[in-house]
């Protein structure tokens, strides 16, 4: 299959996979109330399951954009590996400075879950300023 043949159909799992990544998030927020965790109402194993779940379905939509990617030219694909590391860059510079001011300063604690949209963030300002110095 060609590359150009193999992009709507990577974008339709990337898509599909992100729906289904909310569906999973909506299912495991019923079923894993706070409370019901800490009474202890479900076995272990099954927590560690629907713990896990989301990831299942953000996996395959990774594996669609990355076959998405793989369609693109060297030119696209350069500036999103640009974009992607000035993000990653950033985010990784904000990340430890916090935790400094954290460990110093005594600021509260962050969840590991603003890392990822810190990057998404990351990247869509990157993106831009790439794409204007390549034109």
């Amino acid at each position: 299959m060609t590359p150009s043949a193999s992009r709507p159909r990577s974008w339709r799992q990337f898509i599909l996979g992100l729906v289904l990544y909310v569906v999973a998030i909506v299912l495991q927020n019923l079923f894993l109330a706070p409370e019901q965790l800490q009474t202890g109402g479900l076995p272990s194993v099954l927590v560690v399951l629907l713990a896990v779940l989301p990831m299942a379905p953000a996996v395959w939509a990774m594996l669609g954009w990355v076959e998405a990617v793989r369609g693109f030219d060297e030119m696209q694909r350069k500036m999103l590996s640009e974009a992607g590391l000035l993000s990653l860059g950033f985010a990784g510079i904000s990340t430890f400075s916090y935790g400094f001011l954290e460990t110093f300063l005594g600021l509260p604690r962050l969840s590991m879950f603003v890392v990822w949209p810190l990057i998404s963030f990351s990247f869509l300002l990157a993106y831009p300023m790439v794409r204007r110095r390549y034109r």
